[in-house]
């Protein structure tokens, strides 16, 4: 069912924010069937560099950042998945 959809979060381990944003996502996904890629801002510098990203935690769907800094609800992130899905 993920249709092609990849969705990375950035999670540092100092932000306390990320672990919030990291189960969120986390969950959504998996009720939707999408694989989720957790990126280390260190091991995944060129990743972080590539994407933009300039804060934690950030959420991308398909190359596009969609939350940075947020904590974004279940229903918000359901909804940036499914944008990505048509």
């Amino acid at each position: 069912m993920s249709m092609g959809v990849v969705v990375e979060i950035l999670e540092a381990g100092y932000c306390p924010k990320c672990a919030v944003v990291k189960d969120r996502v986390l969950k959504v996904a998996r009720d939707m069937g999408v694989d989720v890629k957790v990126i280390d801002p260190v091991k995944d510098a060129d990743r972080v560099v590539s994407l933009g990203i300039l804060t934690s935690p950030t959420v991308v769907v398909n190359g596009k950042i969609k939350f940075a800094g947020v904590i974004p609800s279940e229903e918000k992130i359901r909804r940036a998945i499914e944008e990505e899905m048509v």
